[in-house]
């Protein structure tokens, strides 16, 4: 079975147990997950300004220079294939973009700070003729009207886990359990892990949290149920 093509927007990134559960599910082969360096500038921007806050302070250079090096081992070692086909550093294949006519209903977004994102998705869906999923928390600035003519359908995290664990559950099952485990500064167990699949915050998905539960034999702890603290981003 051929991976499900994931963009993923800054807001996926930026929280750690999402993005490593998306990190780990392309390394596994279970999803082709993508980003452009727009989309990562966005990240590290964030990512700073989290970290600053954090410490209470006005975000500095050294904050960026943090966050870009937190996706150094990551494009390295878990998502090698992260760039999309002909995107570069320069920025060049997004203007081309905008100049596209057959774009032009792209540039029309509620926000137009996620035109990038939008643009990328369909580009990347137009140049493979497959369909992408955009993974993201801002559903409402990316209307699935407006990008589902692209062959592009803008999803929830929690949806997209659910469409991969419907297609392959035990793989899926196995990629997430990995992911907890490699977390060690907190550990972070199963049982945290189905609290951040069923979190508002996260993946907001209860229905399988309270599945995975049953599967790992976690259910009678009422672990993804009754749980409410959420250790990490």
């Amino acid at each position: 079975m051929l991976p499900l093509f994931v963009l993923a927007d800054a807001n996926i990134l930026v929280k750690d147990v999402v993005s490593y559960v998306f990190f780990d599910l392309a390394k596994a082969g279970i999803v082709d997950l993508r980003w452009t360096p727009q989309i990562e500038v966005e990240y590290a921007r964030h990512r700073a300004r989290l970290r600053a806050q954090a410490n209470q302070r006005e975000t500095t250079f050294e904050d960026l220079v943090w966050a870009q090096q937190r996706l150094v081992p990551i494009k390295k070692y878990l998502v090698p294939g992260f760039r999309l086909p002909g995107w570069d550093e320069d920025g060049d294949r997004l203007e081309l973009l905008r100049g596209k006519d057959a774009f032009a209903s792209l540039m029309q977004l509620p926000d137009p700070d996620d035109v990038h994102v939008a643009l990328a998705a369909a580009d990347w869906a137009h140049t493979e003729g497959r369909d992408v999923v955009l993974v993201t928390d801002n559903l409402k600035d990316l209307p699935d009207g407006l990008l589902e003519p692209f062959g592009v359908f803008p999803l929830h995290p929690g949806d997209v886990l659910q469409l991969v664990y419907q297609a392959d559950s035990e793989r899926v099952s196995k990629s997430l359990q990995k992911t907890a485990t490699d977390f060690k500064d907190p550990a972070f167990s199963l049982a945290d892990m189905l609290t951040s699949i069923a979190s508002s915050q996260q993946f907001d998905n209860r229905e399988l949290a309270d599945e995975l539960a049953l599967r790992w034999g976690l259910a009678a702890a009422g672990s993804a149920k009754d749980a409410t603290r959420g250790q990490r981003k």
